[in-house]
């Protein structure tokens, strides 16, 4: 395990920036872009939204979902991976929800313990990821990734997920994203490298 690694993405999400996690190339090897929610701003989103590409999601506790009254989507069980999707969300300011802006407001928010269900519309413009309990000791997502990276950066609140598309539309794989991580630096860590870190 590269501890340097390790310690520099928790130095970037301490800061608000962003940082690459890659799952195994035996389930869906991809990278998501990752940030802390409460650093969420309009640039960042933006940025986000243009080099990730993929669906823009709220990962969070099972606590904070029960608090905002947020339920996990039924699943048909089609997925493999049982996704753990919950409704989407839009902060209720009057805005249009799907700006940069809108989208950054309902991610900042969605952090904020004075807020309830009432705050938002649902389903709204961000979609809603929900952790399960117990983190990767439990399920190698992406999810659960997100949130236990936040927990060693000792980083409160929710975490925002993108999956990485190339600009043609596909998956992500290991070149493109280091070449975005050069460009952009933006460190790139594999969810198997956090699991030894955290766990070993």
């Amino acid at each position: 395990m590269n501890n340097h690694l390790f310690d520099c993405v928790l130095t970037y999400l301490c800061a608000g920036r962003p940082v690459i996690v890659c799952d195994d190339d035996d389930r869906e090897a991809e990278g998501d872009l990752l940030f802390a929610a409460t650093h969420a701003t309009p640039t960042l989103v933006n940025f986000t939204l243009t080099y990730a590409r993929g669906v823009l999601c709220i990962s969070m506790k099972e606590k904070t979902a029960e608090r905002l009254a947020l339920r996990r989507i039924q699943s048909n069980n089609v997925d493999k991976y049982d996704t753990p999707f919950g409704v989407p969300i839009t902060y209720a300011d009057g805005e249009s929800g799907v700006s940069a802006a809108s989208r950054a407001k309902t991610i900042l928010m969605s952090c904020d313990e004075r807020v309830t269900a009432a705050d938002f519309c649902m389903p709204g413009h961000v979609a809603t990821l929900i952790a399960r309990d117990g983190g990767l000791q439990v399920r190698d997502g992406h999810t659960e990734a997100s949130l236990d990276l936040l927990e060693a950066a000792k980083v409160d609140g929710n975490a925002t997920l993108c999956e990485i598309l190339t600009p043609s539309g596909s998956i992500a794989k290991r070149d493109y994203l280091q070449e975005l991580s050069k460009i952009h630096d933006i460190p790139v860590i594999e969810i198997s490298e956090i699991k030894q870190r955290l766990f070993s």
